[in-house]
């Protein structure tokens, strides 16, 4: 095992020296004077940043109409199974489980 006992590199000493103490951080901080030191929760930021990418921006997302529906309300669940074809666009999560839960009431497999 080494130890290393002679001087830090150039790239630690950079970082000791921009390394304030809770002495320097205290004595800053009174000479400031009604102001608290604001709490910014980077890991919240992070994450709102990444659900924001994932998710989409909700403000320029319309609602969706009925006439707006991919699958229509005449389709049943075997016309759905009997091709191979793909829809000519994506259908939208929320839609596909509003046609599966009305196939399910309607052949009484979901109460």
């Amino acid at each position: 095992m080494e130890i290393n006992t002679g001087t830090p590199k150039s790239k630690d000493k950079r970082l000791v020296e921009g390394c304030k103490t809770d002495r320097e951080t205290k004595r800053a901080s009174e000479n400031v004077p009604n102001e608290s030191p604001v709490f910014i929760n980077y890991a919240a930021l992070a994450w709102e940043e990444s659900r924001r990418k994932w998710t989409g921006d909700t403000s320029k997302k319309s609602d969706k109409t009925a006439k707006d529906l991919i699958i229509s309300w005449s389709l049943n669940y075997e016309d759905l199974l009997a091709t191979n074809e793909p829809f000519s666009e994506r259908i939208p999560l929320s839609e596909m489980v509003d046609f599966l839960v009305d196939v399910w009431y309607d052949e009484g497999l979901f109460d």
